[in-house]
């Protein structure tokens, strides 16, 4: 017995709809958090340095929150475990719910009483009563034909003395509601495959004629051929264009052109055209003249001040961490002069300055015994890169969701109850009542099937009786 208390405890819990509204709450609180806090690009989140590196950048934007957002993983809430438990509490409550409302909704469309008891007629809140000149079952036969001609299906009981009609109408829009709460499952299982599956970077940066590796298990890799950038005469900008090769496992499999408004794909990768920028070709010799580095490195992000643009790369055998400056845009820099680069060295576990000159384009210095070049000035592209596979099941349940409104909305379910009785002189008396449902136009639907069996019967106008208790119709 005690197993069964547990199962029913557990049963109870996911069918609450307090555990429900709890949910939506916490999940939409999440999804804000997520929506004002900026969010750590997929590649940054997967590089400790590089995570590090946004984190002292997102401190100048947050300042002492920043160690109690980022503990609270708000700086990564869509891809977080407990985002994805969440979800799946939800999608359990929603399961839950929709079982336990299974056999009242199945009753209610296949199996619903034909007979009412006198007291339903009297105190329903549409109810009318008529009295027809003819026995109860020619009377019985006109109603059934007047409601079957509205395009109600009709079933009828008989008994000693009286005949029970039941009418109804869009009887299996009732399930209209498991088709909307199956899209909210669909859309909840969208969303944690993709989290799980998928991912989001919205600062892929790819410097001209370099190659960088998407990497998440695509096996994929882009070269960034050539970035264009066209400007009206009057100043804005015209139009914003990469020349981009996609490799997969070292092999070229596509190449085009990605703008603004047209990305690009392949194998359900996209890339979208984001941003751009300069970038910086460093080279970098050791003591023995060997190349330890060559490379662009994009100034993708700004200084803490927001004025400069820099870039950054680790030299980890050396334990520094570099920095490239770039001058400010558009006015003149004292102390970044145009086609110059700052480089600034720190040493990288304890984050202490080590050296910073500026370099001319061409120009080779010694920097903490390194040979430090800037060799010269180039272009990057800023792409977002998104694989989510559970975009299908998304689409899927937002068709779902507008079939399952449209059932409910725009066809909900109608349900009339009729009673004929013979009475003593030959004539029979006509009941008819509804219940009340979540239908803003049932005073008038009633009022018009009143209308149609008062007509079938025969009853003229100035006969015809008001209705008994609850609404006249």
């Amino acid at each position: 017995m005690w197993e069964a208390d547990v199962i029913g405890s557990i049963w109870r819990f996911f069918t609450s709809v307090r555990l429900a509204l709890v949910l939506i709450l916490m999940i939409a609180s999440a999804v804000l958090a997520g929506t004002l806090l900026d969010q750590a690009p997929g590649s940054v989140i997967a590089n400790s340095s590089a995570y590090d590196a946004w984190l002292e950048r997102a401190e100048s934007k947050y300042g002492v929150w920043t160690n109690v957002f980022d503990a609270l993983q708000l700086f990564n809430v869509f891809h977080t475990l407990w985002f994805r438990v969440l979800i799946g509490l939800l999608t359990a409550n929603i399961i839950a719910c929709s079982i336990n409302r299974w056999k009242g909704i199945w009753i209610t469309a296949f199996r619903t009483r034909t007979r009412m008891g006198d007291a339903f007629f009297q105190h329903a809140r549409f109810n009318a009563s008529m009295t027809a000149q003819m026995p109860a079952a020619a009377a019985a036969e006109r109603a059934r034909r007047a409601l079957s001609r509205a395009h109600y299906r009709v079933v009828s009981q008989s008994e000693e003395g009286a005949i029970a009609l039941y009418a109804d109408r869009y009887r299996l829009s009732r399930f209209g509601t498991y088709l909307s709460h199956l899209s909210l499952v669909l859309i909840l299982a969208g969303t944690v495959i993709g989290g799980v599956w998928g991912f989001h970077d919205d600062e892929f940066i790819v410097a001209e004629g370099a190659t960088r590796e998407v990497g998440r298990g695509t096996g994929l890799s882009v070269e960034l051929v050539e970035f264009t950038d066209e400007y009206d005469v009057q100043g804005p900008p015209k139009d914003f264009r990469s020349e981009i090769v996609i490799y997969k496992d070292g092999t070229e499999v596509k190449r085009g052109t990605v703008r603004v408004n047209s990305p690009m794909g392949y194998d359900g990768t996209r890339f979208f055209q984001s941003f751009f920028g300069q970038t910086a070709v460093m080279d970098v010799k050791d003591e023995s003249g060997e190349v330890i580095f060559h490379d662009s490195v994009p100034l993708a992000w700004l200084t803490r001040d927001g004025e400069r643009p820099i870039g950054s790369f680790l030299l980890p055998d050396k334990n520094l961490a570099v920095y490239v400056v770039g001058p400010r845009s558009g006015e003149t820099d004292p102390m970044v002069p145009a086609g110059e680069m700052r480089v600034e060295m720190y040493t990288q576990s304890s984050g202490t300055l080590t050296t910073a000159e500026n370099l001319t384009q061409g120009q080779t210095k010694e920097l903490a015994g390194l040979s430090v070049t800037f060799v010269r000035e180039s272009r990057f592209t800023g792409l977002q890169v998104a694989k989510d596979p559970g975009v299908k099941l998304i689409w899927i349940a937002a068709g779902l969701m507008v079939l399952g409104l449209a059932m409910m909305f725009y066809f909900p379910p109608k349900r009339v109850w009729a009673i004929c009785k013979e009475r003593p002189d030959g004539t029979a008396e006509v009941r008819i009542a509804t219940t009340a449902e979540r239908d803003f136009s049932q005073a008038k639907d009633f009022k018009n099937l009143h209308e149609r069996v008062r007509l079938a019967l025969g009853i003229a106008e100035e006969d015809k009786s008001r209705a008994e208790g609850g609404k006249n119709v």
